[in-house]
Formats: C-alpha cells, sequence, structure tokens
C-alpha cells in the first residue's frame, strides 16, 4: 500500500504546482488586452484653466489697447481738450458757485453753469465769443472775450446800493409797501438787472428801504400800497461802490371815477359792464383801483386811480371793448367821464382804442417802437419801426418808464402829440402825430 500512496501524492503535487505557475503569472505580468494603468490627473489651477485650447506658437506681441475716445472727434463732439473754460470771480475775487455763463452775442445753446469752484465749460464753438455772466446774489459781469487754451476769467460786478423812503401824498411813512424797479438803463452793454428787478415786500415802521449789489446806470423805483395809487422816484444814478441817499418816493392821493357807460347808437344805459386800469404798473401784485360794474343805470364809481394820465378799459357782452385814454385828476379827488360803447357785428373789429397805434417795447438803450398799425396815425405821420423814443410833448423819454410812454402817447381821438425819435440813418427827427380811434 506505501507504493501505490507515494505515487498518489506525487502526482496531486503535479497538478498543484501547474495550476500555481499559470496563476502567479496572471498576477504579476499584464494581460496583452488590456489598456495601461490610467495615471491620476492633477487638478485644474489658475494657470491650466488659462491655457488656451489651440496649440498654436504663442504671439508675444502686447496688443495695442483700443483708445478710450476716438481720435477725430463728431462735429457735434468736440474734444473735451478744445472746450473754452474758465472761472467766474465775485467782486473780491471769490470763486461764484451756480452762475450762469452765456455767450451774449451767438445761439442760446452756448451756456453753462459754474461748479462748487466756480469753473465753466463751454463747447469749442464758443471761442471767440463774448461771454456774460448772471448771479442773483452779484450784479452781472461785463461782456468778456473768451478763447480755447486760455485761462478765462469772468469777474461780476461790485454794483452800488439805492438808500430811500416811501411816504404818502402827507408826509408820513408808508409802514408796508412793494418796491420796484420800473426802469433800468445799465452803463455797460449787456448787463441785465437780473433777479434784482423783481418787486420786493418791504415791512419797515419808518418806510424805509436799501437796494444792494446794483449794476452801476440808471434807475427809476416804482411803490405801490394797498389803496394808494404807484408813485415813482425821480431818475437814481448807481455807481460802483457807491450808495444813492435820500431817495422819496411819495405815493399820491388816490381819487375816483365817476359817470355812465352808454351805447353809442341808442344811447341807453349798459348795465353789468366792467370797468378797469389799463396799462398801469402795479406795483408789484397790488390792485391799484379793484374793477367795477355798472349798475341797472349805467353808472359807475371807479375808486383809487392815479392823477393820470391814465387809461381805462371798458367790457360787455354783446359790446367792442373799448379803451379810453388821456383821462387826468388835475388834483381833484372827484372826476367824471361818461363812456359809450358799439355794439359788436358778425365778424367785425373786437376792441377799440384811441393813440397812435405804435407797440412799444423796453431796451437797455431806451424805449423802441416794434411795430406800427398798417395805415394808423403813427404809420401816416411818418414814424417808423426801430424808431427810439427821445421826448413826449417835450418831456424826455430816455428815462421814461414803459408804462408812462404808453400812456403819454394815448389820449381822445383827434388830439395831436410830437414824438421825437432818434432813427438810424436820419438822426433826430420830430413827428406830429393826431391820434384816432384804432379797432382790431
Amino acid at each position: 500500500m506505501t507504493a501505490p500512496r507515494r505515487a498518489w501524492s506525487f502526482a496531486l503535487a503535479t497538478f498543484v504546482a501547474m495550476l500555481a505557475v499559470p496563476l502567479l503569472v496572471w498576477l504579476v505580468l499584464p494581460s496583452p488586452g488590456a489598456p495601461p494603468a490610467r495615471q491620476p490627473r492633477p487638478r485644474a489651477t489658475a494657470a491650466a484653466l488659462a491655457t488656451p485650447v489651440e496649440t498654436a506658437p504663442l504671439d508675444t506681441t502686447p496688443t495695442p489697447r483700443a483708445p478710450s475716445k476716438p481720435a477725430i472727434a463728431k462735429e457735434d463732439e468736440p474734444p473735451v481738450g478744445d472746450d473754452v473754460t474758465g472761472t467766474v470771480l465775485d467782486s473780491d475775487g471769490q470763486p461764484v458757485t451756480r452762475a450762469a455763463v452765456g455767450c451774449d452775442d451767438r445761439s442760446a445753446h452756448l451756456t453753462a453753469t459754474t461748479d462748487m469752484e466756480g469753473r465753466f465749460r463751454l463747447p469749442a464753438e464758443a471761442s471767440g465769443c463774448m461771454v456774460v455772466a448772471h448771479h442773483p446774489q452779484h450784479p452781472s459781469s461785463e461782456r468778456v472775450r473768451v478763447e480755447v487754451g486760455k485761462d478765462n476769467t469772468v469777474k461780476l460786478g461790485a454794483g452800488g446800493a439805492i438808500e430811500g423812503v416811501v411816504v404818502d401824498e402827507q408826509g408820513a411813512a408808508m409802514t408796508s409797501y412793494r418796491l420796484t424797479i420800473e426802469l433800468f438803463l445799465p452803463n455797460t452793454e449787456g448787463v441785465d438787472i437780473g433777479a434784482r428787478g423783481r418787486p420786493k415786500t418791504v415791512e419797515d415802521p419808518a418806510g424805509a428801504f436799501r437796494l444792494e449789489k446794483l449794476p452801476p446806470g440808471k434807475y427809476v423805483l416804482g411803490a405801490s400800497a394797498e389803496g394808494h395809487p404807484p408813485g415813482k422816484s425821480e431818475t437814481v444814478e448807481v455807481e460802483v461802490g457807491q450808495t444813492a441817499r435820500n431817495v422819496r418816493i411819495a405815493l399820491p392821493r388816490a381819487a375816483t371815477l365817476s359817470g355812465t357807460v352808454r351805447d353809442e347808437e341808442t344811447r341807453k344805459p349798459i348795465a353789468g359792464a366792467t370797468l378797469r386800469l389799463d396799462g398801469m404798473a402795479g406795483g408789484g401784485g397790488f390792485d391799484i383801483a379793484a374793477p367795477v360794474t355798472t349798475d341797472a343805470e349805467g353808472a359807475f364809481s371807479l375808486v383809487g386811480v392815479p392823477p393820470g394820465p391814465f387809461s381805462v378799459r371798458v367790457e360787455r357782452d354783446g359790446y367792442k371793448s373799448r379803451v379810453v385814454s388821456g383821462l387826468t385828476t388835475r388834483g381833484a379827488s372827484v372826476i367824471r367821464e361818461d363812456i359809450t360803447l358799439r355794439a359788436r357785428g358778425d365778424g367785425g373789429s373786437e376792441s377799440e382804442l384811441e393813440g397812435i397805434g405804435a407797440i412799444l417795447a423796453p431796451t437797455p438803450s431806451g424805449i423802441v417802437i416794434t411795430s406800427l398799425v398798417e395805415n394808423g396815425p403813427g404809420a401816416k405821420a411818418g414814424l417808423k419801426q426801430g424808431d427810439r423814443l427821445l421826448r413826449i410833448d417835450g418831456a424826455s423819454a430816455q428815462e421814461m418808464p414803459l408804462f408812462d410812454a404808453i400812456q403819454r402817447l394815448r389820449g381822445p381821438s383827434g388830439s395831436r402829440v410830437t414824438v421825437s425819435v432818434s432813427r438810424e440813418g436820419d438822426g433826430n427827427v420830430d413827428v406830429t402825430v393826431t391820434r384816432e380811434r384804432i379797432e382790431r
């Protein structure tokens, strides 16, 4: 039994060895068709993320950056470097914030406002223009020529002041009133009165007032108060750094205009017609004389009319409105004027006025005729558009407020007025005009 058992054991060992050798070879050596072992992927870094996908050689030539502004600007957008810049200073040499700057001899869009340092910037096309600066708290500057590339400085004016008092017809102080600048003739062309020309309410127990920082020139002041017709000062001359004192404005005594309004054709009284003063300076908001309405008998009583000359406008439905002018009180407390109205026809004129038929406008050089009624009395007498008024019936019109000139040129139909004017190319011309009733 021993020999066969040994033979069996040898056969079993041989079999195990034959199985172990291939297994060992399979574990140690890779299979012929197996893929190679994968290497671990490195973690992405900022540099790896920035690597371009394409493998073309890198161009190390620096790429030029696009300019922030085109080398050639559009016509309506000039380069900032070509703008007109400058500074606005007050009379003490300090920068002025929020001053308005603009070309006085160019189109209106060439304007700017100063910044916190008083600096302004205008478009390049403003180069060579005459600039004027304005500010509510300072007199306007004189005209200054500005240029591109220049350190332009525009200086606001120093101005002067006016001190005075407002009294009633008996000389008693008016403790509350409205003060206005009715006329300003600047010493320098282009200077504007600006916000200082607005009406000002004055409350003072002595009736005193003071106006400051006024541009040099000639002034006429007006004042009005409740229950009083307006009054005005004499011409006041203002100089730089000086105060014009002792200016006195006396409010005249109020008078009453009474009368009756009738139909011009039938002579019947017209009830319900409204009467009010026309073409008068209100002195800043007060009713000089409150409008009134005729009663059943056509009677009226307009209280508070000025000494004159003054005009009254009368209106009633179905009738042409009429302006009755050339009225004066001549110192009386009550005056009477009966008025007639014409019925309004279909398609006819709507209003009537007695005067010379001229439209006036104030300018820095005086009052100018801006237009004339075609075939009106002024045009027929020889007045022309552009004529500047010098005198009206001998009274100087060069320092006359517009409202006064209007009232002096108006008057009853058939009356005459002599007007002296300054006309370009002809010098001074005297024209006598016969007033007419003008319909519109």
